[in-house]
């Protein structure tokens, strides 16, 4: 019907041309307009999350990286559905700062074995230790890393944030109430250690004493933190009792007006 020779999947045999075509030379604006060119946005629908049919990974291999949205991770509750095992990008590390390139260095890995292990676990009646601290930490991530709309958070707030799970300071924190301890410990930073804030302003990277502020702070918040169901995060042991010998006896004289 085209009068070309069909390719892979019966699709014309000139299909890379027409994609780079339009994706890489997608407008040139005229000089009244501000000059320049318009670089294109392609929205590529899969099938059963196929990322490696012929039209992904032909638009995959002209741009500089993609994001992978996952319904599955959708309709769990993961906003935005971002699949990070897929998701590449070529060029997005040049737009990150020094600090969060640090604090966010194996979030992505992180994440990658997180959802890998759950796959594995649905299968695994028994798991090691080690496994389950893993799957633990991972729920957390991900709930750490849920954003409602048209609600942007600071970089600082999330170097913090990343910081902090990273360093296992979240495992304890149940993982209904991680975003709402999340959001209660910025307040509780923003107001008491602004001197952190002021460290790492701009996205500089965090320095050894912030790093061990942070984490002192954060054992404070959550002594007073309290959980959905009432209890709380850390439990303070109870003092142990004095023996006899210990206590200082006094004498107590009462009398009595007639």
């Amino acid at each position: 019907l085209l009068r070309r020779p069909p390719g892979r999947e019966a699709y014309p045999g000139d299909v890379f041309y027409l994609h780079s075509r339009l994706l890489e030379r997608a407008a040139k604006l005229s000089d009244e307009y501000g000059a320049g060119s318009m670089t294109a946005l392609p929205i590529i629908e899969t099938k059963a999350n196929d990322v490696g049919a012929f039209i992904p990974t032909n638009v995959i291999s002209i741009t500089d990286g993609q994001v992978f949205l996952e319904s599955d991770l959708f309709n769990q509750g993961v906003r935005p559905a971002i699949n990070v095992g897929v998701s590449v990008s070529r060029v997005g590390g040049d737009a990150l700062t020094k600090g969060m390139k640090k604090v966010a260095g194996n979030l992505r890995l992180d994440l990658a074995a997180y959802r890998d292990l759950e796959a594995f676990a649905t299968f695994a009646s028994d798991l090691d230790e080690y496994s389950k601290a893993q799957l633990d930490r991972g729920e957390r991530l991900v709930e750490l890393l849920k954003q409602n709309e048209t609600e942007p958070q600071a970089v600082e707030d999330q170097m913090v944030s990343i910081y902090l799970a990273g360093e296992g300071e979240f495992d304890t924190v149940p993982v209904q109430d991680v975003r709402r301890y999340e959001a209660e410990l910025w307040e509780y930073l923003h107001a008491s250690y602004k001197g952190v804030y002021d460290q790492i302003a701009g996205g500089k990277p965090l320095t050894d004493e912030s790093k061990q502020t942070l984490v002192a702070a954060n054992t404070e918040f959550a002594k007073s933190f309290q959980t959905t169901d009432g209890t709380p995060v850390i439990n303070e042991p109870e003092p142990a009792a004095l023996a006899d010998k210990d206590l200082d006896q006094a004498q107590i004289t009462v009398s009595t007006k007639k």
